[in-house]
């Protein structure tokens, strides 16, 4: 029966099943696996769960160990409200752009605010 060894920042080094891990894979256009891509698995001794990077060479173990692969879609950049460097959009500021939005200069308005 094929054992894995991996390591819990708990606990230290553990042996797992194959069925006790899940290799998530994030590819490329060209099919390589990218950055994103994790495994994971629920710790036997403190039931802690660990995920860990998973580069091209550990994919290629994992999945030929018996690993359950599943294919995850492309890491999509974070929702720009959740950027810093700005207030988060309100539900009074998205009542005031719509109200902009009725007049016939809205546009006009835009440029000469400065907000380009």
């Amino acid at each position: 029966m094929t054992r894995i060894r991996a390591s819990c920042p708990d606990c230290g080094e553990v042996d797992l099943r194959p069925e006790q891990v899940v290799l998530q894979l994030v590819r490329a256009d060209d099919g390589d696996v990218t950055d994103g891509s994790t495994y994971r698995f629920s710790c036997p001794d403190c039931d802690g769960v660990v995920e860990k990077p998973a580069d091209e060479r550990i994919a290629q173990l994992l999945a030929t160990g018996g690993v359950e692969v599943e294919e995850a879609g492309p890491i999509l950049p974070p929702h720009p409200e959740l950027l810093p460097g700005g207030p988060a959009l309100t539900h009074d500021d998205l009542l005031d752009f719509h109200l902009a939005l009725q007049a016939d200069d809205w546009f006009d308005e835009l440029l000469t605010s400065g907000l380009r």
